[in-house]
């Protein structure tokens, strides 16, 4: 750091050598650049502001019923076409800018200096790009121009928003009454050739229950469900018949009285129950081998015997005799299971009629599988193109609805245009800001005096002391012999400092004189640079 600040100062005394020098650069660069400023001409802004309000009444009101005009695409195009060739070489002939071009090399700088000078903007107080103010502006060198340019303008982009609206409505009206001739008849021959196709396939047309394949598999499924319940209603029938094997029509009972209470009826049935009770009880006292168990025993035997031959007889369907007659009761069991095995029957019957059928059925439909696809398939496809097409014709005759309804609203006015600033233009340029650039050519011609400076000691360097020649040689400096200064000398060089600081602050004084009198400088100069 030490070193930064020695060598910066050897610096600035050797270029404080060429001190006159810099002051002389600094003058001309000044008295250049003043003259420069001064024969700039003013810049003058001419602004108009204009207010879309697309929030009229008839908004709400129509919200659904008609189209939602896109206020804010429209007007991005309006603006974007304001900048065209075209429109602004309108508005360059209506201003008379185009006097200003001589040649087409000319037109086109004017053109493109045009563009860029124009701004068509939201202005910062608008919330929304599509319901606010919006600010036109143009810079001229010419007050009354760039007036002319801003109500053009302004015209223009009112007309052209409200033009563009309609002639896009307009056309778009023709093209959708276009497309609904041209549905209407692609509709007209697609339910024609749907009715032709119909009635030549009348009889393998799919029903509600679904195409071909789901009417065949829904009817092999209930073939299937049919064998099924079938296996299980003869499985059924089977053990209803085997039970009904084990049990006979009638039994040998009891008799209910009048009073509901049981009495024995002293017929076989009761005797043998009556003869095995006797035996169970004799069997408790006496061996099987006791003369009165024996003859019991046989008793027994032959009453049996009797009960069973008057069981066949029944089941032959002959009478049974007197004295079992008043025996014999029905079996509710025997009644139940035969009632059941009836139903079963029955059961069985209808299931093998319905399998035949269903079996029927799919057997004509499997004829079928080469013919009915194919009715179908081309069905369904006659029929999507129907269905498309229709969708699409009443898609645009609503559409066509809405248009016009649309188109109503917008000549009762759904977007107003409110201009809030009618074109305007200050008396007071805008440009440029002559008293900062006078100060900065002041700024800039003092440094670029002592980048003069210091490169004419880069150029023709001086060792001021011996550490500098030290440093620079690499060789010991053994001694130095000091300059004695006369009275003369001193004298010389207080004369000196004093002129150049006068020089330099008379420098400052005419930049703020100029600063001061700038207006009464540009005018002058404005008058010399016109006479000239």
């Amino acid at each position: 750091m030490q070193d930064l600040i020695i060598k910066t100062l050897d610096d600035i005394r050797g270029s404080w050598r060429f001190r006159w020098i810099a002051v002389a650069a600094a003058w001309a660069i000044c008295v250049a650049g003043w003259a420069y400023v001064m024969t700039m001409p003013n810049i003058y802004e001419a602004n108009a502001r204009v207010y879309v309000d697309s929030r009229t009444v008839l908004g709400p009101l129509l919200r659904g019923l008609a189209i939602d005009p896109n206020v804010e695409s429209e007007l991005a195009v309006v603006r974007q076409a304001l900048l065209s060739r075209p429109q602004l070489e309108t508005v360059a002939r209506k201003a008379d800018l185009d006097l200003r071009a001589k040649t087409p090399q000319e037109m086109e700088s004017l053109i493109n200096s045009l563009r860029e000078r124009i701004t068509v903007a939201t202005d910062y107080r608008s919330r929304s790009s599509a319901d606010g103010l919006y600010r036109i502006t143009f810079t001229d060198r010419s007050r009354e121009k760039s007036l002319a340019v801003v109500d053009t303008l302004l015209n223009t982009f009112v007309e052209e928003t409200l033009g563009s609206k309609r002639t896009g409505q307009e056309s778009a009206q023709r093209f959708i009454d276009e497309q609904i001739a041209d549905y209407e008849r692609r509709l007209t021959e697609a339910e024609q050739r749907l009715a032709d196709f119909k009635r030549r396939n009348v009889g393998a047309m799919p029903g509600s229950d679904g195409d071909y394949f789901a009417r065949l598999q829904a009817e092999m499924g209930s073939v299937d469900q049919l064998r099924r319940n079938l296996s299980l209603a003869e499985t059924r029938r089977e053990e209803i018949r085997r039970q009904l094997s084990g049990e006979t029509p009638v039994i040998f009972g009891i008799n209910a009285g009048s009073g509901g209470q049981r009495q024995e009826a002293g017929d076989l049935n009761s005797r043998i129950q009556e003869m095995e009770g006797r035996l169970e009880e004799m069997l408790l006292r006496y061996t099987e081998k006791h003369p009165e168990v024996i003859a019991l025993q046989d008793t027994l035997a032959e009453l049996r015997q009797r009960q069973h031959e008057e069981l066949e007889r029944i089941s032959r369907g002959e009478g049974a005799s007197g004295s079992l007659s008043s025996s014999l009761a029905s079996n509710p069991i025997y009644r139940e299971l035969q009632a059941d095995l009836n139903r079963a029957e029955i059961q069985i019957a209808e299931l093998r009629h319905d399998l035949a059928q269903r079996s029927a059925r799919v057997d004509e439909l499997r004829r079928l599988i080469d013919t009915v696809p194919e009715v179908e398939a081309e069905l369904a496809r006659l029929n999507r193109d129907y269905d498309i097409t229709r969708a699409r014709y009443l898609e645009l005759v609503e559409r066509r609805e809405t248009a016009k309804l649309s188109d109503s609203a917008e000549r009762q006015g759904t977007v107003k245009f409110q201009i809030i600033d009618p074109p305007a233009v200050g008396f007071e340029p805008i440009a440029p800001n002559r008293a900062l650039m006078l100060v900065a050519v002041l700024v800039f011609a003092i440094g670029a005096g002592g980048a003069l400076a210091y490169l004419l000691n880069m150029l023709r360097p001086v060792y001021q002391n011996t550490r500098m020649l030290a440093s620079h040689t690499g060789l010991p400096v053994l001694g130095c012999v000091s300059r004695t200064r006369t009275e003369a000398d001193v004298a010389r060089a207080r004369w000196n400092t004093l002129a150049l600081s006068g020089a330099v602050g008379l420098l400052i004084l005419v930049c703020a004189v100029v600063v001061l009198f700038n207006e009464a400088g540009v005018q002058l100069a404005q008058r010399v640079v016109s006479s000239v």
